[in-house]
């Protein structure tokens, strides 16, 4: 069973056991098959070791031309230098500035550069001064005489509002907004007047003429329709005249009309003018 109480003593681990290095057959120091480092400055071709030569044999017709470029990267031999012996200003060759003369004075920008800075000296001497000015002065009698010296300061004058231009007037701004109202109640009136009786000069159409005359025009409508349909001007290809074309005008002019008076009486409220 899984459960027991053996379990909870602990078991002893098995050292892993370690298995052996492998070692290659070839050497390590045989160059690769088919290689191409090392063949810069050579007279060899473009790859090297093709038929799989060991260390220290070289194949017939390989040249007398080996790779030997010891110090490539890094400099010859016995070539490094103090540290203390560094290239110092002045020493070195070729281009460069040109060195000036003793008499030639260096350039400076003269309407650049900043005052120098105080020296520590100059600042004592310069707080040691104020200070003195500020202990010799008497503050007391320096206000008192500034005050007796001093002029006294005006008053405003009072302003008259009396004597204003504008005074005792309407401002023109209550003036815009008076008529602005005005204006508003007025539109308000005249759209409550043409809700309740119509425009002037006209006059409510009732609804039985309204659909009479709808039938009338349906009933007109028709009948044009029915006379374009009879004509020999319905199709393109009958269009062989101008008389033609103006009469398939027409028909197309009335029935467009009647469809648009058609439209406007299907309103509910319709406005006539009054017959004088």
């Amino acid at each position: 069973m899984d459960e027991s109480i053996y379990n909870l003593i602990p078991q002893p681990v098995p050292e892993p056991t370690k298995q052996t290095r492998y070692h290659s057959k070839h050497n390590p120091e045989a160059k690769p098959t088919f290689s191409t480092f090392g063949l810069a400055g050579t007279s060899r071709p473009g790859v090297d070791n093709v038929s799989g030569n060991k260390v220290g044999e070289e194949p017939l017709g390989a040249g007398s031309h080996t790779f030997k470029k010891s110090h490539a990267t890094f400099g010859t031999v016995n070539n490094a230098k103090k540290p203390t012996d560094i290239l110092a200003k002045g020493t070195g060759k070729g281009g460069g500035a040109v060195p000036l003369g003793p008499d030639v004075a260096p350039f400076k920008y003269e309407d650049k550069t900043k005052p120098p800075v105080p020296k520590k000296v100059e600042c004592e001497e310069q707080y040691e001064t104020i200070r003195q000015a500020h202990e010799t002065k008497n503050f007391i009698t320096t206000n008192a005489v500034n005050n007796i010296l001093s002029k006294p300061k005006k008053e405003a004058e009072p302003v008259n509002w009396t004597k204003k231009p504008n005074f005792g007037k309407v401002p023109p701004y209550l003036d815009k907004i008076k008529k602005e109202i005005s204006d508003e109640y007025e539109y308000i009136r005249s759209m409550q007047q043409a809700d309740e009786g119509g425009p002037s000069g006209m006059r409510q159409l009732e609804e039985g003429e309204r659909l009479e005359l709808i039938d009338q025009l349906k009933a007109k409508w028709d009948d044009v329709n029915a006379t374009y349909q009879r004509s020999s001007v319905l199709s393109l290809a009958s269009l062989d005249t101008i008389g033609k074309v103006k009469r398939k005008e027409m028909y197309e002019a009335q029935l467009a009309q009647i469809e648009r008076d058609i439209e406007k009486l299907s309103k509910k409220v319709v406005y006539v003018a009054i017959d004088e």
